[in-house]
């Protein structure tokens, strides 16, 4: 029992995996400033299942990112983690897209007064984020704040300031501060949700199929009528 399929595409990483018990069995992620979820998701899904050689019929629940990021990835992955979950009629389980970035990140920084901001990118100088400490703890919920000298004063009492994830690369040249730490290298992996959402399946933490939708944050943007 615990066999989970794990999905994230609130980025331009469409990333999946199977574990079983909170341990990854098999792992595949492609990265493309295209946004290629459409066509990669469900080849990815099945690369899963043929290598590792379990039927998907062995599963006992899917898990996907709910958001926020990405509008049409998100979109891509809830529609195939829902058409599971139904189809197969196992458990949908959620994870926040920022926590799931925190939880795959590896605390490099020994310092105990650090604070850590897992980004998204939001457009123009705003991101998805929320603060966590050295121990993974969360400081503040998700918000999207634009990211500027007034953001920053709020938190001039910590040691080291660390922006996390592809949405921080936009700020490596915006600000001359030696607190100020980018680690733009950091991508969100469905590997930051195996721990999490194997407790969520053994606490029956489920979403109801029929009304869970992504986290946008924001509103979805529609084409205005001319």
């Amino acid at each position: 029992m615990g066999l989970i399929l794990n999905i994230e595409t609130s980025t331009k990483t469409c990333s999946v995996n199977l574990s079983e018990k909170g341990e990854v069995i098999e792992n595949r992620e492609i990265s493309s400033e295209k946004y290629i979820h459409g066509e990669q998701l469900h080849l990815l899904i099945k690369e899963l299942f043929t290598t590792s050689k379990i039927s998907i019929e062995k599963l006992n629940a899917v898990a996907v990112s709910s958001g926020p990021g990405s509008f049409t990835g998100l979109r891509i992955g809830v529609s195939a983690a829902k058409g599971l979950s139904f189809a197969l009629n196992i458990p949908l389980i959620s994870m926040d897209a920022i926590e799931i970035m925190i939880q795959k990140y590896n605390m490099i920084s020994t310092n105990k007064k650090a604070i850590f901001f897992p980004m998204i990118d939001a457009r123009r100088n705003e991101v998805y984020t929320a603060s966590y400490n050295i121990h993974k703890n969360k400081i503040d919920e998700i918000h999207c704040p634009e990211i500027d000298e007034v953001f920053l004063s709020n938190y001039m009492k910590y040691n080291e300031i660390v922006f996390i994830g592809e949405g921080s690369k936009k700020f490596k040249e915006k600000f001359n501060n030696q607190k100020i730490r980018i680690d733009d290298i950091a991508l969100n992996s469905s590997l930051g949700m195996v721990k999490y959402t194997y407790q969520k399946y053994l606490k029956e933490k489920f979403e109801n199929i029929s009304y869970f939708n992504p986290f946008y944050y924001k509103d979805f943007p529609s084409t205005q009528k001319k």
